[in-house]
C-alpha cells in the first residue's frame, strides 16, 4: 500500500469519513439551536377579507373601547350641512352630482340626532336616482345610508310595539340587506353586521331571554371560556405549513390577489359566532359562525363611524377577545360593557344580568393574571379612556373654535395646530398581532443539510491534509561502508 495509487486511495478513504463526520457533527451543533429559535410571522387575519381591504388588528379594538380616535362634534357638522345645503340649491335636482352630496347632507344630519331628516333626504335621492334607470352597485349609498337612517330613527319605538315603527324598521333592515347584496365589499363589510344587530334586537323583542343567552353574534353567554387558550387561529390550523408554503404572500398580505391563497391562509382564522342553524324567516335570529375579525372589524366601522359607544358592540368585543386570546383587550371591554348597561334593555333585570355577566368574565380573566396586574386594570382602564374621551372633547372643542373665527371647513390647514400640540391618538401594534413558533430540525433540514455540507468538505479537506502528510514518502540516507567508518573514526 506504498505505491502513490494506494496512497491517493487511503487518503481519499480518509476524506470520505471526514465529510461524513462533519455532515453528522454540524447537523447535531446545528440542530438545537434551530429548534430551540423563536421565528415570527404575521397571523392569518392579517390578510383582509377582499384585495385591497382593512386587515384588522388588535389595537384598532383597544382603541375603540378606550374612545381613542378622533370624532367630529355638532359645530362640524352643522357647517358642512350648510355648505352642503348651498351646493344642492345650486344644482339642478336630477344632477347626478347631487347625489353624493345627499348622502353628506344625510350623514351630517344623522350625526345630529336628526335621524327622521336624514331618511328624507335619502328617499328624496333613492326616487330621483331610480328615477334615472340607475341599479346595483349605483344605489348602494342610498341603501346603505337609507336603511341605516331608518333603523335608528325607529328603533326604540320598534321595541315598544308601536306597529308603524317596526314596519320602518323592517324597510331599514331590508335596504341595509340590499347594500349588502349590490356591494358586499364596501366598509369592510359593516352592513352586514348592521343587519346582525338588527335582527338580533328584533328576535330579543319577542323573546327577551335571548339577551341573557347570546351576544348579537351568536357567541354563547355561558360557554366556559379559558382566557389562556384562546388563540386568533383555529385549533388544528396547521400553520406552520402555511407560513412555509405562503411565506411571500404573507410578507406584504396587502398586495396578495391569488384569491385561492387568501383563502387558503383566511381558513386559519379562528371562527366565532353561531354554530345553529336557526331560521330567521320565523322570527329567530341566526350569525354563521366567522372568522372573527369580519365582525370586529364591522363592530369597530359602526362604533367609530355610527352612533358610537353601545353596550351590545362592546359585549360582543369583549367575548371575541376572550376567544382569541387577548385577555387584557376582553377586559377593557367587559368593563365598558357594565358601564354602559344602561342602555343595553329597558328592563332593570336585563340591565343587571349584563352587569353580572362582565364581572364574571372580568373575575375568570383575573384568575390568570399577576396580583399586581389585576390591581392596575381598572385604574389603567379609566386613565386611558379618560385620555380618550379628552381628546376628543378637544378635538371638536378645537374645530368649532376654528370654524366660528371663520376658518373654511375644507382648508387643508385646518387641525394643523390641534395636531402639532396633541400627538396622535392611534395606539400602535405590538407583538400582539405576530404569531411566534419553533420548528422541528427535520422541518429546515434541507437548509441545514446544505450548511452541514459545507462543514462537511471542510472536514475532508483538513482530513485529507492529514491523511497526505501522514502518508508521504520517507526517504532514509544510505551511508557506504567508507563513509560509516570516516564518520565513526575519531576527530
Amino acid at each position: 500500500m506504498h505505491s502513490r495509487f494506494g496512497r491517493l486511495l487511503l487518503t481519499a478513504i480518509a476524506a470520505g469519513i471526514g465529510f461524513g463526520v462533519g455532515v453528522v457533527a454540524a447537523l447535531i451543533a446545528m440542530a438545537k439551536p434551530v429548534r430551540d429559535a423563536a421565528h415570527y410571522a404575521p397571523f392569518p387575519h392579517s390578510v383582509p377579507k377582499y384585495p385591497g381591504g382593512v386587515a384588522f388588528r388588535f389595537a384598532m379594538a383597544h382603541d375603540v373601547v378606550h374612545e381613542r380616535f378622533p370624532r367630529h362634534g355638532p359645530a362640524y357638522y352643522t357647517e358642512r350641512n350648510r355648505l352642503t345645503r348651498a351646493k344642492l340649491a345650486a344644482l339642478p335636482s336630477d344632477d347626478p352630482a347631487a347625489f353624493p352630496l345627499a348622502d353628506d347632507l344625510g350623514v351630517g344630519l344623522e350625526r345630529l340626532g336628526r335621524s327622521d331628516d336624514a331618511a328624507a333626504v335619502l328617499r328624496d335621492k333613492l326616487a330621483r336616482q331610480q328615477a334615472r334607470g340607475l341599479t346595483g352597485r349605483d344605489l348602494y349609498t342610498s341603501y346603505a345610508n337609507l336603511g341605516t337612517f331608518l333603523v335608528h330613527a325607529n328603533f326604540q319605538k320598534a321595541l315598544a310595539g308601536d306597529p308603524a315603527a317596526k314596519a320602518r324598521f323592517h324597510e331599514g333592515l331590508d335596504l341595509v340587506k340590499k347594500s349588502v347584496e349590490v356591494n358586499p365589499e364596501a366598509h369592510f363589510g359593516r352592513e352586514a353586521w348592521q343587519v346582525a344587530i338588527g335582527q338580533f334586537l328584533l328576535a330579543a323583542a319577542n323573546d327577551p331571554s335571548r339577551l341573557k343567552a347570546t351576544d348579537f353574534l351568536g357567541n354563547k353567554l355561558d360557554e366556559s371560556v379559558v382566557p389562556t387558550e384562546g388563540r386568533p387561529l383555529t385549533k388544528y390550523s396547521g400553520y406552520s405549513y402555511i407560513l412555509r408554503k405562503y411565506s411571500d404572500a404573507l410578507a406584504d398580505p396587502g398586495a396578495l390577489t391569488d384569491e385561492t391563497v387568501r383563502q387558503s391562509i383566511r381558513a386559519s382564522i379562528s371562527a366565532v359566532g353561531s354554530q345553529e342553524k336557526v331560521d330567521v324567516s320565523s322570527g329567530r335570529w341566526h350569525v354563521d359562525a366567522v372568522p372573527f375579525d369580519e365582525p370586529m372589524l364591522g363592530i369597530i366601522g359602526m362604533w367609530r363611524q355610527g352612533g358610537g359607544a353601545n353596550p351590545h358592540f362592546a359585549l360582543a368585543i369583549g367575548e371575541i377577545m376572550l376567544r382569541v386570546g387577548q385577555r387584557y383587550i376582553a377586559w377593557a371591554a367587559f368593563e365598558r360593557a357594565h358601564q354602559l348597561a344602561g342602555r343595553f334593555w329597558p328592563d332593570p333585570a336585563l340591565q343587571q344580568f349584563l352587569r353580572d355577566h362582565c364581572r364574571q368574565r372580568q373575575a375568570t380573566i383575573e384568575e390568570t393574571l399577576p396580583p399586581e396586574e389585576v390591581a392596575d386594570l381598572r385604574p389603567r382602564f379609566e386613565a386611558e379612556l379618560a385620555h380618550g374621551e379628552a381628546y376628543q372633547r378637544a378635538y371638536q372643542e378645537y374645530e368649532a373654535k376654528k370654524l366660528a373665527a371663520g376658518i373654511p371647513l375644507n382648508d387643508e390647514h385646518l387641525f394643523d395646530e390641534f395636531h402639532a400640540t396633541h400627538p396622535p391618538i392611534a395606539s400602535a401594534t405590538g407583538p400582539e398581532e405576530w404569531y411566534a413558533y419553533q420548528e422541528e430540525a427535520f422541518q429546515q433540514l434541507p437548509k441545514l443539510f446544505g450548511e452541514a455540507v459545507k462543514w462537511g468538505c471542510l472536514a475532508a479537506g483538513v482530513t485529507a491534509l492529514l491523511a497526505a502528510w501522514a502518508l508521504r514518502p520517507r526517504v532514509r540516507a544510505t551511508l557506504t561502508p567508507v563513509e560509516v567508518e570516516k564518520h565513526a573514526s575519531p576527530g
